[in-house]
């Protein structure tokens, strides 16, 4: 029974404890913030810190006085709290590559930007690789597409070719004097097809050279793929990691910015709350469906992007503002509802019929 009556006890002076140092700590920053902090705010802080920490007893209604000063000064200094001060002060260890540098003591804030920085770089880096991919797959399509009309020109020529020597071979066995201008006229098609014959097998070795050195090197760059199975739908593969994986890559681009620049501006305010590391991570996904989801929402065939933008800035766009993909998805629904209120509203023939009738 003593243990439960005193674990209350025990409970609020801790949280008096606690609170009087957060106050006194929001005091000194508005203090040195340049804040003017009327005595009515100061005097119970200072009394209320100095009594806790010297372990004497605060009466009740100097606990009172202090938390109505507390909460006037803590509306003076919003949006900086004690909780923010401790997080945007160094008191933490650096991570370990930056240890290489320095070891001198960061802030929570600091080693969050950190990591997002760091996440940033790495995104950049793979962008970078998926973009080069997709260049160097484009290529190959790119040359694949010469290549079958390289070889339908030449199928063609060809036959052309065999046409006009079967046409001399005529002339030939004839022997007529007056064929000798027609067959001259013949040798000298016959000789620029040839020309063009040969032109042709070169361009289409070369094209062959080209194609099998890409999938070489494609094979090097993805080892893990089979190129020798996938050359016959590179072309899709091409265009899953233009509209579904770079998306998602720039929309997570996107968000790290946004992220970046919250911490960043919160670093300078002291108002940054390590509590919102994990909003933070859930907005990564976000922006990574919303990088994606936009091109579905506001892409049509054969149409161009709303704003004349490319299919990577509204992807990194959909990342740094994810309200972008709820706003579109509004406007979608918004008109879905319309169109259906719209048909429940038109009357129905029959009844038009009947009213005609009538």
């Amino acid at each position: 029974m003593s243990m439960v009556d005193e674990a209350p006890a025990d409970d609020g002076a801790s949280r008096l404890e606690r609170g009087a140092e957060d106050a006194d700590s929001l005091l000194y920053y508005a203090v040195s913030a340049g804040r003017d902090v009327g005595a009515a705010i100061r005097d119970p802080i200072v009394r209320t810190h100095r009594a806790v920490t010297e372990r004497k007893p605060v009466t009740n209604e100097e606990e009172a006085e202090f938390l109505a000063a507390y909460a006037k000064l803590a509306a003076m200094v919003h949006p900086t709290t004690a909780a923010t001060l401790r997080a945007t002060s160094r008191s933490v260890r650096r991570p370990l590559l930056w240890r290489l540098f320095s070891h001198e003591l960061i802030s929570d804030a600091q080693r969050v930007a950190y990591r997002f920085g760091l996440m940033a770089l790495i995104l950049i880096v793979i962008i970078g690789g998926a973009e080069w991919t997709r260049t160097f797959i484009n290529s190959v399509v790119t040359d694949q597409a010469e290549y079958t009309r390289a070889l339908e020109e030449l199928r063609t020529t060809r036959a052309a070719q065999k046409r006009l020597v079967e046409q001399i071979a005529l002339l030939d066995r004839d022997r007529q004097g007056a064929a000798d201008a027609l067959r001259a006229t013949l040798v000298r098609q016959r000789e620029d097809l040839d020309v063009r014959v040969q032109l042709l097998d070169d361009r289409e070795a070369g094209l062959s050279r080209r194609i099998q050195a890409g999938y070489e090197t494609l094979y090097r760059i993805l080892p893990f793929v089979n190129w020798n199975e996938l050359r016959n739908v590179i072309t899709p593969v091409a265009t899953i990691v233009a509209v579904l994986v770079l998306p998602v890559l720039y929309g997570a681009l996107g968000t790290c910015a946004f992220v970046l620049r919250t911490v960043y501006a919160e670093m300078v305010e002291r108002s940054f709350d390590g509590r919102r590391t994990g909003e933070f991570m859930v907005r990564i996904f976000l922006g990574m469906l919303s990088g994606v989801s936009l091109q579905w929402l506001l892409v049509r065939d054969g149409q161009a992007i709303p704003g004349g933008v490319t299919p990577a800035v509204l992807a990194f766009l959909g990342g740094y503002g994810v309200e972008l993909l709820f706003a579109a998805i509004d406007r979608i629904l918004s008109t879905v509802i319309a169109a259906l209120r719209g048909d429940r509203r038109r009357p129905k023939p029959s009844a038009e019929r009947k009213e005609g009738g009538a």
